[in-house]
Formats: structure tokens, sequence, C-alpha cells
């Protein structure tokens, strides 16, 4: 008869078109989208056209918990978009409840997510009870990405900044291009979410290989467990990346809505006479990308700072004799891994590392072409 156990419900699938949750993605791909990212061209032209100060923010309050980017889930998620009342919300609804949290919810959030960093590393070490510097900084450490310790710790210090900062850079994505964009790319997401609902009678591992392409990955599969709810959300410019947030009890799985609806025209046997992206927006989108490729102005500012640091020098010098797995850096260069991390995540953002995932590793190596763009830059601004 076997054992009896008590049991779990399915798992309930759903396939919402939420703008809250379309938002919190696109930043995080742009935070992401720099030259060598392979993230989609209109991401890397559209980053470099948001103002200074929403580009320090996205760097920094995605660069402090971990590789997952937690933080910066948090607030989305605290606005609980899958509720029925919320999934038609609008971005003014968004501000309107980012505003209202207080401000010491956001550095629990933010210590929330750093415990989460742990957690995942295996660590046993808790958040310090305390406001020492340096027992904070050492609990920092194992998250930080772009970010520097004194910069969070200033922020967890104050969290009247903390939230100023974290609503600024929801509105200020969302102003400066996201909106417009979301206006254009509507329409397609939510035929896409009405194609993906078909996938929902054959359960989540089948769902999530028709959607995104790919078997669950090994985090989302061990963290399960706790989750009643998975959503599938359209994205449109995810491309063949996969994203997701665990957030028990739910979980919400980006996939391409482009992807998606090519494949059903081509099932269809519908021509290609229309396009899910113009040829203008294509075209504008790669020479926008092929400007900031050419490593004039901000592009060779990017790339000159991923090298004005010893230890990144040395990264390049140890990846000159080929290709290495971040634990070989580490051991050779005999600096702490959490540092090492940060060294290779600011020279992949520059473009000036490759990176390609193998056997459960990521392996590092120069990007020469890129190195010999940025000589070239400096060779030709010597010969003017």
């Amino acid at each position: 008869m076997g054992e009896l156990v008590v049991g779990k419900p399915a798992l309930k699938l759903t396939f919402p078109v939420s703008l809250t949750l379309d938002l919190a993605s696109a930043l995080s791909l742009f935070y992401r989208a720099v030259p060598g990212s392979g993230l989609d061209p209109w991401l890397i032209a559209s980053r470099r056209g948001l103002p200074a100060d929403v580009v320090s923010d996205l760097d920094l309050l995605h660069g402090f918990s971990g590789r997952l980017l937690y933080y910066m889930e948090e607030p989305a998620m605290r606005f609980a978009p899958l509720r029925s009342d919320r999934l038609d919300a609008s971005a003014d609804d968004l501000f309107a409840f980012l505003d209202d949290v207080s401000a010491d919810e956001y550095r629990a959030m933010a210590v929330r997510s750093l415990a989460r960093v742990h957690r995942d590393l295996g660590s046993a070490a808790l958040p310090p009870e305390g406001d020492d510097p340096v027992a904070w900084r050492r609990y920092l450490l194992p998250a930080l990405t772009t970010a520097e310790p004194d910069d969070v710790i200033a922020l967890l210090d104050d969290p009247v900044q903390l939230k100023r900062r974290t609503a600024a850079l929801f509105r200020g994505v969302w102003e400066h291009g996201y909106a417009d964009e979301w206006t254009r790319r509507e329409p397609a997401l939510r035929e896409a979410a009405a194609l993906a609902r078909e996938t929902g009678e054959r359960g989540f591992p089948q769902a999530f290989a028709d959607l995104t392409g790919n078997r669950v990955p090994a985090g989302l599969a061990t963290g399960l467990g706790d989750v009643g709810c998975v959503a599938f959300c359209p994205s449109y410019h995810l491309g063949p990346f996969v994203s997701y947030v665990l957030y028990p009890p739910d979980v919400v799985v980006f996939f391409s809505a482009p992807d998606l609806l090519d494949r059903a025209q081509s099932t269809a046997g519908v021509g290609t006479t229309e396009s899910h992206t113009s040829a203008a927006d294509d075209a504008a989108a790669v020479s926008a990308v092929r400007s900031a490729g050419d490593l004039s102005g901000e592009a060779t500012l990017d790339a000159l700072r991923a090298l004005a640091d010893p230890n990144r020098l040395r990264i390049l010098d140890l990846l000159g004799g080929g290709e290495l797995y971040a634990q070989e850096i580490v051991s050779r260069l005999g600096i702490a891994q959490s540092a090492v991390s940060r060294h290779l995540s600011l020279l992949e953002r520059a473009g000036l590392v490759q990176v390609a995932p193998r056997r459960g590793m990521k392996y590092y190596a120069v990007a020469g072409a890129r190195v010999l763009d940025v000589a070239d830059a400096i060779r030709s601004r010597a010969e003017r």
C-alpha cells in the first residue's frame, strides 16, 4: 500500500500580465544590460539613456543582495501583485504603495534580502544586532556584487534615504522610457499570456520547458516545496535567458513573449510579413548599441574604470593564459572570494571578460576584441 504521508495540493499555474512584475523584471534587466551581456540591444541602448542618478541607484540597489538581486524583489512582491485586486494595478497604484511603506520596513526588506543570500550560501551568519560597521561589513561582503560596503551600510543606517532611493528608482526607470515601452508592448504581452494558458494542463515542469525552452533550474526546483502558485509572466525583452522570482508561497517565472508568438506563427504557417518588433525599432536599437560599442565617451570611461584597479588587472593577466573558473582565480589571487566576485562582475559589465557556464560552474575568459577596442579608443585620441 505504500507509506501514508500528508499530501500537498498540486501547484496552481497562472498566466498573468502584471505591470508591477514587468517593471520589476525590467529593473533587473536594465541592471544587467551592459555591453557583452548578450541582452536585448534595446535594453543596452535604453540603459545608456537613463539619467546618471537613476543608473547610480540601479547599480547600488541591485548590487548588495547577491547575484539573484533579492532586494529589488522585496518591494515588488510586498505589493502582492498576484492578488486578484492588484493584477491590473497601474504604475500610480504601485508608486502610491511604495510611498506608504514605512522607512523601517524598507530596512527590514533589505535585511531580509541579505538573510536570503546567506541562506543560499548555507551560512549560519545572522544579521548583526547593533550598528557596528565592522560586523555589518563582514555580514555584507558575501552578498555584494557592484555595491560598495560603505554605501550599503550608509543606507542601512538611514532607512529614510533607502526608501527614497528605492521608490525613486521604480519611478525613474518608468518615467525615462519604460512607460512608453509598456504601452507599446502590452498587447503582445497579453497575446502571449493567452497562448501560454494552453500549456497549463501539462503541469509545471512541462509548462516551464514549453515556455522558456529550458529545464527547471536546480535552485528553483529545490524551493518548490514551499510554493503553492506559479505565475508565468510574459516579458518582451528577456530573450533566451531564464528569470524567476522565488518568493513563497509564490513563484514568478518570466518567459519571452516574442519567442512564443513567433513559434505560434510558425506553427500556424503564418508568413513573415509582420514582426512583433518593427524593422525601424530593430535598426534604431542596433544603431544605438553600435554607437555605444565604439567606446567613445561614457563607454570608454566604463572600460577604464573597470581597469583602474590592480586586482582587476591581475585577473586579466591570469585570464590571458586561458579561461579559468572563479575558484581558480580566488586561489591564484589570494584574496577573498567575495572580492573576486565583485571584480569579475565589474569586468563582465564593462565587456572586458566573457562568461561561459559549464558543468555548474562559470568559466571566465578575456574578451579580446573588447580589450582591443579599448586600446584603439585610447590610441585614436592620442593620434588626434
